[in-house]
């Protein structure tokens, strides 16, 4: 089982185009006690496990249309799961999803539990 490693240094947005920026602002709002995912505030010691998925698409030529030109490359979805409910952001770019998972690693004071492709966030076995 893998547990999001935590880090030291609190990310920054600098590195996301400025579309991802707003996006983000909209819906993901980090603070040092607890986390508003869009509109909900949910408690960082309360979330248990984040996982994150890619966006799936529809094979065929309509699903390589809506994969390139809509939404410009591939797109993943990042769940925060806190007792029986979850919290989701959709249609993240990859270094949205990364800058996500690796400020929730910032603020989480407890093991979490990460499900997930590697290279998103550092992750640990033990």
């Amino acid at each position: 089982m893998s547990y999001l490693q935590r880090i030291n240094y609190r990310p920054n947005m600098d590195g996301l185009a400025q579309s991802e920026q707003d996006s983000l602002r909209g819906k993901f709002d980090p603070g040092s006690v607890d986390v508003i995912i869009n509109g909900d505030t949910i408690r960082w010691d309360y979330i248990e496990e984040i996982e994150v998925a890619m966006a799936a698409r529809q094979t065929g030529l309509a699903g390589w249309i809506v994969k390139n030109m809509v939404m410009k490359g591939d797109r993943y979805h990042v769940a925060f799961y806190f007792g029986r409910e979850e919290a989701v952001l959709i249609n993240l770019t990859l270094p949205a999803a990364q800058y996500v998972v690796n400020t929730a690693a910032y603020y989480l004071s407890k093991r979490v539990t990460y499900t997930g492709p590697d290279g998103i966030a550092a992750t640990s076995e033990v």
